[in-house]
Parts: C-alpha cells; structure tokens; sequence
C-alpha cells in the first residue's frame, strides 16, 4: 500500500501516531453502516489460513498468525497477528479465573476475506489489563483509494492517518474505536485488548 501513498512522503512524517482515542467523543462509536472498513486490492492474493485455532495456556507466551498465499501453495506476506503473554489470561467466559498451566482454545477468523474485520472467540474471554493481548493488522495488500471514489489521491493519504481498530460485540451492533497505534510507515496497526469480539481496521 505504501507505493500509493508515495505523496505521504511529502504530506506527513512517518513514525508512530496514535489514533482512536477511546476516551476521546469524537466519533468513538458509530453504526456498522456508518463505518468504512478498510478493503483489500483486488490484486491481493488469497489467504493462506483464514482461520487459525491455538491453545493458549496460563504461564507460557503464545500467538497467532494469518498470512497471504505466496502463490506457491505457502505461507506468504503477514497479515495479522495476536500475541498472548504468559500474565495475559485472566478468566474464562464463565469469570472463573485461569490458575498457572490452565488453559483454553483460541479461534482467529477472517470473516469476508474482501475486508480488515476478524473475529475472535471465545466471546467473553477476559485478558489482565496489566498484560493484555495485542492485535497487530498489516495492512500492505489493502485498497489505496480509502474512500471509493475511484482515485488514489491526497484525501486517501490522509484518510489513512485517521485509520484504526474497531471493536464490534455482536455482529450489527455499532462499532466502538480502541485506542490504536498506527505506523503508516509500516502499513501496520497495533491495539491491545481486554477481550474478544469482531475487530476491524476502519475509519
């Protein structure tokens, strides 16, 4: 995506930003069909796993990757990645707390492989606010013309300074913005998490 936005260079300085403020009442929540979740090129190639199941377990680091097809049949390009530290489980979806060595099975899932929005189960499951899990996006193979309106231009490029992470509970309830960390010079958004639902890369 970086190759389309050649006028960022230009426009904006590159290095981390903050975007999503979940604290800020500027657009922090909004309707699904208010929201613009970010595409893929259509030259993007297919997924290698668009779904990945792990178990996580009390004490031990883990994580999760999705990647594109190399076109060989193999795992290419990173498209995202949930990482788990040892501290990060907290309670099952019941409350019951995890002790050390307990664990549980993590499901990660595209669901339309056109559009940035993943699904993350088990719903319920909660995370220690002083270690949560961290969702990583890699945006490269998205759609440069943020807006639809048939160009690439200098509105896409400052679209994609406002991008950021979206938490959805339920399918067709709003959509609620967390606080993100966006390196555009990477096409790459990061956000920690309490816990699970629908997330999209949007603005």
């Amino acid at each position: 995506m970086r190759a389309r936005f050649l006028v960022a260079v230009a426009a904006t300085a590159l290095g981390c930003t903050s975007s999503g403020d979940p604290n800020s009442d500027n657009d922090a929540s909004k309707p699904a069909e208010e929201l613009t979740v970010v595409r893929l090129s259509e030259n993007s190639p297919p997924l290698f796993n668009p779904v990945v199941s792990f178990y996580a377990v009390r004490g031990q680091n883990s994580e999760a990757r999705i990647f594109f097809d190399d076109g060989q049949g193999q795992a290419g390009d990173e498209y995202l990645r949930l990482r788990l530290e040892g501290l990060s489980l907290l309670a099952y979806p019941d409350g019951a707390r995890f002790a050390e060595g307990d664990s549980i099975l993590i499901t990660v899932q595209v669901v339309d492989p056109a559009q940035t929005l993943f699904e993350l189960q088990p719903s319920g499951l909660q995370f220690n606010p002083l270690a949560p899990a961290e969702l990583e996006i890699r945006y490269q193979r998205a759609d440069g013309d943020l807006n639809e309106d048939g160009k690439v231009d200098a509105v896409d490029v400052e679209l994609e300074q406002s991008l950021a992470i979206w938490r959805q509970e339920r399918p067709g309830d709003p959509f609620v913005r967390v606080g993100t960390v966006l390196r555009a010079d990477l096409d790459e958004v990061r956000a920690t998490l309490q816990g699970f639902s629908r997330y999209a890369l949007a603005y």
